[in-house]
């Protein structure tokens, strides 16, 4: 609970910082981007390590990201290495795009398909879901791939899930064919 508490102090800062400098958006992108970053095993596991020094992990910062991500940002986590409190880094992160998506009222979303879409195909996808969303909303969606789903893709947003997949539907069509309740008809006749 105080890990929490730190990691969303730290990122209401962050957040005051971005706003004083005009600069919310970038930084908000940044962020995404180190969020990436941090899925990668090995990095986030160089982020935790207690054995890696420091100036070994600020130099290694440097070199991912120094000319990559806004000033401000990359000071940010820079003076955070330094405190000896680079593992919060991904908490931070997490509550950053949290707080930002609240400030924004944007409503993230993952959609599931085999192939990523286009851009002509998600904007005509978030028309379509319009309505899961609340007046003033935005729909921010992360696209994953699923080649398992056969086709179609499955959508799915806070508590609200949509699985237009292929593999839904031949699930579906098998659970119909394994319901008895076809054979009284054929025996009536």
């Amino acid at each position: 609970m105080a890990f929490h508490k730190v990691a969303s102090r730290y990122a209401k800062s962050l957040l005051d910082l971005a706003k004083e400098q005009g600069n919310v958006a970038g930084v908000y992108e940044d962020i995404k981007t180190f969020m990436q970053a941090a899925q990668n095993r090995e990095f986030y596991l160089f982020l935790k390590s207690p054995v890696i020094k420091a100036d070994k992990k600020e130099k290694i910062f440097q070199e991912l990201f120094q000319g990559k991500i806004q000033d401000l940002t990359f000071k940010f986590m820079q003076l955070l290495i330094q405190k000896g409190r680079e593992s919060l880094l991904p908490s931070i992160g997490t509550a950053f795009v949290d707080l930002y998506q609240h400030l924004h009222k944007i409503r993230p979303a993952t959609l599931y398909a085999v192939e990523l879409m286009n851009d002509d195909q998600l904007a005509h996808l978030q028309s379509s879901f319009q309505s899961w969303l609340e007046p003033g909303e935005k729909m921010e969606i992360q696209q994953k791939s699923r080649p398992d789903l056969i086709g179609g893709f499955i959508l799915e947003m806070g508590n609200q899930l949509y699985d237009g997949s292929v593999k839904r539907q031949l699930e579906i069509m098998k659970t119909s064919l394994y319901d008895k309740s076809y054979i009284n008809l054929v025996e009536k006749k």
